[in-house]
């Protein structure tokens, strides 16, 4: 047993590597395994997979067989990698995540450069709503100097973790706990309201992967089949208040719902509404102005 217990705590970078790996694939395919692998093994034991192919029998530092363990069952159980490791990149920077608050998409990046290229105003005041982590606040807080940003989440999880990763960054957004349904802005606040709702509806559910519906939280996800705009819907009304004439409101949504949220939107009033496409060709994002 002594044996056994000195060879797995001397586990070579490639013997950890391609452990993950095998614990991945019950729930990826072969490159998001890889990715799983990539990410883990760089963040908790400093080595990626150019580090294996150049030097795969190097022994890392503090390895501990035990932790080891408990984090490839998490793995196989189709965790996130993300909460495995308590962080995600988003637009270039180091954002805290935890069970509890949805883990930042590539698309919404793609969101906030749209609003960075298009609202290079002087100090414009943003408010993003559903903020969760407070990813798309606070790279609006860095990017866009002179931003005034505001932030609000119903879920204390979210108003927690967003909190850390304000801190984290240094920037100043101001949050605030509120239920969408009934916080009320200042009249004619904001040049640019944001948000990034839930939007799946509760029958794609059975449809998506384990390591989404099982771990990452229900409230952040989805919305009745019956209603799937309400967010949206309500957020509108919020923006005709919130917006000064001439302000910007930007959506992310699901690429089904694209034209029908536009045309809400248009019915509402709004105009130059416009729908763009993601990197993958598919309707992700609906802009709009107030009319002025």
């Amino acid at each position: 047993m002594s044996i056994l217990i000195v060879s797995l705590q001397s586990m070579t970078r490639r013997e950890i590597y391609d452990k993950v790996v095998a614990a991945a694939a019950t729930n990826y395919d072969r490159v998001e395994c890889g990715a799983v692998a990539e990410r883990l093994c760089a963040d908790l034991y400093g080595f990626g997979r150019f580090d294996v192919v150049m030097n795969g029998e190097a022994v890392p530092d503090g390895f501990d067989v035990e932790h080891f363990e408990v984090l490839l069952g998490r793995v196989a159980m189709g965790e996130p990698v993300q909460y495995i490791v308590g962080s995600t990149e988003f637009y270039g920077r180091r954002f805290v995540v935890r069970e509890g608050v949805l883990v930042p998409r590539p698309e919404t990046e793609e969101l906030v450069a749209l609003i960075v290229r298009e609202n290079m105003l002087p100090t414009p005041r943003i408010v993003d709503l559903c903020t969760g982590t407070g990813a798309i606040a606070v790279s609006l807080a860095c990017e866009i100097a002179g931003a005034r940003v505001d932030a609000v989440d119903l879920s204390p999880i979210a108003i927690e973790v967003a909190g850390e990763n304000i801190r984290a960054n240094g920037v100043d957004v101001a949050l605030e706990s509120g239920d969408i349904f009934e916080w009320e802005p200042e009249r004619d606040a904001y040049d640019v309201i944001v948000s990034n709702p839930p939007y799946i509806p509760e029958s794609e559910r059975m449809d998506m992967d384990r390591n989404v519906v099982d771990f990452e939280p229900d409230m952040a996800l989805f919305v009745p089949d019956d209603s799937p705009l309400v967010f949206y819907e309500r957020i509108a009304d919020v923006a005709l208040v919130g917006l000064h004439e001439g302000g910007r409101l930007y959506f992310e949504i699901h690429e089904r719902f694209a034209e029908e949220c536009a045309q809400m939107l248009r019915a509402k009033g709004f105009e130059a509404v416009c729908i763009h496409n993601d990197m993958n060709s598919k309707p992700r994002m609906v802009v709009c102005t107030k009319r002025v």
